[in-house]
């Protein structure tokens, strides 16, 4: 966004639009390598568009997957969005289908 606004001649020559008018349009998943970087993406987007993701089989991130999740102190409906939520939205498919109620 920095550069779209102070260098249109460069960034903006085929597209008028802020790059943020199309973060909702995207999905992004919560690996991150610092928990304060999971936070600052939560702000950003909105935890509707976030979900939860690892880099297994690798040992680059968080030694226990969701730790940073459960570290943010969201609510349970919050958490649960981060976990499964935001996923199954993105593949269309119902919590019910896993045996998941709200």
């Amino acid at each position: 966004e920095h550069g779209f606004k102070m260098r249109p001649d460069l960034v903006a020559t085929d597209n008028p639009r802020n790059p943020r008018e199309y973060l909702p349009r995207m999905y992004f998943d919560s690996w991150v390598a610092d928990d304060r970087a999971l936070r600052y993406l939560l702000d950003t987007v909105g935890v509707e568009r976030v979900m939860m993701g690892t880099d297994y089989p690798f040992p680059l991130g968080e030694q226990q997957p969701g730790s940073y999740i459960d570290g943010l102190g969201l609510d349970d409906g919050g958490k649960a969005r981060l976990y499964h939520g935001t996923a199954l939205e993105w593949l269309g498919l119902p919590a019910s289908r896993f045996g998941i109620t709200a």
